[in-house]
């Protein structure tokens, strides 16, 4: 059993996959392009009753699993993920040495260096 306890609730429906992308497709997370034939996170789920599919690009793939290496119960929200992070690096950042600079990296490559 997690000792991990989100304040949210969970969808009543989620499926992850990892297809190569067919068609260009735009991430959820960053709105950058999701090239033909790179590889990304298609997640379906249910929330409330409402049916959403989320596109997770390979960048901001790489960012959520940084930041869980430093912090194994990190809560963090499809549509929000790049916020979730900041958040979580701000308030782990002095227990854990580069998280808050690999954070911010991460976030500023996934949107192709926008700000």
């Amino acid at each position: 059993m997690s000792a991990c306890h989100c304040d949210y609730e969970p969808p009543s429906v989620y499926v992850a996959t990892k297809p190569k992308a067919r068609a260009e497709h735009r991430c959820t997370e960053c709105g950058s392009k999701i090239a033909r034939g790179e590889t990304y996170e298609r997640v379906f789920a249910v929330w409330d009753g409402y049916a959403q599919t989320c596109k997770t690009c390979a960048r901001c793939l790489d960012l959520r699993a940084f930041v869980t290496s430093f912090v194994p119960c990190f809560c963090w929200a499809h549509n929000n993920l790049h916020q979730d992070a900041r958040d979580c690096a701000e308030a782990w950042g002095h227990e854990a040495p580069g998280l808050q600079f690999g954070t911010l990296r991460r976030i500023y490559n996934a949107k192709g260096g926008r700000h």
